[in-house]
């Protein structure tokens, strides 16, 4: 299991700080928290993978400024990144440049896709992963909110499907928080955690050392 801790720290000092001490496999970096973003180079300075996230407020992140403006602050990050995530309902002309930019660089697009409010019928979580295969992402990243346990089951069972590429399978709130520990176990690439309690960026996330407890004791 690939466990992601997502950090969500307002300035670039306690993200690096934070960054370099959790106990992760990866992190990600929540652009979309911080508040200046004048030393992103620092970014340079985490010793870890990390994928560059800044979810706007349309995917349910907190980045306020303009498309542009977002877009750029990731073209930037991207020089320090393993990963950048970009999500799908972005303009498909502002996909393309992070995609340009990050083939340059050698760096792996996850293209992503959130409802905070639903989750879709199978079918069209697969259409979900296509276009996001057919537009050219490297891994394709969903997360629901499920409803019921049907949803959650149907958010998992879209990991037996050959999209042809890898896939991050995320049902989230208390309801989906299982998908966080059975989902890697199923296929899906990585699993997402919060560094500490009361640091989730999204409802549902275990710590990371609460996965790893777990893991070892699915392993023992």
């Amino acid at each position: 299991m690939m466990i992601c801790a997502s950090i969500t720290e307002s300035d670039m000092d306690s993200m690096v700080r934070v960054a370099n001490l959790v106990s992760s496999d990866i992190v990600e970096i929540r652009l979309d928290y911080i508040k200046d973003f004048s030393c992103i180079e620092r970014l340079g300075e985490i010793k870890k993978p990390l994928i560059a996230t800044c979810m706007p407020k349309f995917e349910g992140g907190n980045f306020e400024g303009s498309e542009e403006e977002r877009i750029a602050l990731l073209l930037r990050a991207i020089e320090f990144s393993d990963y950048v995530t970009i999500e799908l309902r972005t303009e498909k002309n502002l996909i393309s440049k992070i995609l340009k930019s990050a083939k340059r660089n050698g760096v792996k697009v996850i293209l992503a896709y959130h409802d905070f409010e639903s989750t879709p019928d199978k079918e069209e979580i697969i259409k979900i992963l296509r276009r996001q295969k057919a537009l050219g992402g490297d891994i394709g990243k969903i997360a629901f909110m499920p409803k019921n346990y049907q949803d959650v089951m149907n958010t998992m069972e879209v990991l037996f499907q050959r999209i042809g590429i890898p896939i991050i399978a995320i049902s989230m709130g208390r309801i989906g928080r299982i998908s966080r520990v059975i989902g890697p176990i199923l296929g899906s690439y990585l699993t997402f955690a919060s560094p500490e309690k009361g640091k989730e960026s999204a409802e549902g996330q275990l710590t990371v050392e609460e996965l790893r407890k777990i893991m070892e004791i699915l392993e023992g």
